[in-house]
């Protein structure tokens, strides 16, 4: 009964963190290159639950770890003709300089600021492999491999990366974070496309469909608990008796 009990209450913590994650892919499947979370959860420390239940009944038992990840998948390319959008085709990402160091994002959705340097929507500016990368004007072209010309000159070339997608973290602002100063860069295989802008690669219809599946299963967990529960006051006032 006990043994019910809490394994009712892990299933549920897990759903709990699971609708979150959904919510959270729902509340931005219309935003530039997002990247849906998934969740999975941890079963190897069942064996030490058991071992530990059976050792004492007072200490908090071990917990199983909840773990998020990402989905490294082509969202759907839409052309814009606006000529400071951009979106890349293949692996790798577009590199941001922002106050906590370089960031980096499938969100090719720029600007132009004051002084004609690119940025995106937040101020920070996109990094060139000369440094930010300056355009002064509307009127200039890229090449697919990032070259920036303008007046018939490369003046820079969009800095682009690739990582094991394992090795970030997202921190908001669509930006994403190396976990470390040891990840290693990959060799980026994409080409970059001006005029359009990369989707996102959350399906609405399944995380709706995920989310239904939560719920049902978070009130099956929930009914055992007290199915549980109920078991259990009844089995202490009979030996009471």
């Amino acid at each position: 009964m006990v043994r019910g009990i809490f394994y009712g209450s892990s299933a549920m913590q897990y759903l709990d963190e699971k609708m979150d994650i959904i919510s959270n892919n729902l509340a931005n499947a219309n935003t530039n290159g997002f990247k849906r979370s998934g969740v999975a959860f941890n079963m190897h420390m069942v064996a030490e639950q058991a071992k530990h239940r059976d050792q004492n009944f007072i200490d908090p038992l071990p917990r199983g770890e909840i773990k998020s990840y990402l989905e490294y998948t082509q969202g759907h390319l839409q052309q814009t003709a606006n000529p400071l959008d951009f979106a890349l085709s293949g692996s790798g990402f577009f590199t941001i300089q922002t106050p906590d160091g370089f960031a980096f994002t499938r969100d090719g959705g720029f600007t132009m600021n004051d002084e004609g340097f690119l940025s995106t929507m937040d101020g920070y500016l996109v990094y060139g492999e000369y440094g930010p990368i300056r355009v002064n004007s509307n009127d200039f072209s890229i090449s697919d491999k990032g070259d920036i010309v303008v007046n018939n000159q490369i003046v820079n070339k969009f800095q682009i990366y690739d990582f094991d997608i394992t090795d970030l973290v997202q921190r908001g602002n669509n930006l994403l974070y190396v976990k470390n100063e040891f990840v290693e860069y990959r060799e980026p295989n994409a080409l970059i496309q001006q005029g359009f802008l990369e989707g996102s690669n959350v399906s609405i219809v399944k995380e709706m469909i995920e989310m239904i599946a939560i719920n049902r299963q978070y009130q099956a967990n929930d009914k055992a608990i007290k199915t549980n529960d109920d078991a259990l006051q009844k089995a202490v006032r009979d030996i009471a008796r």
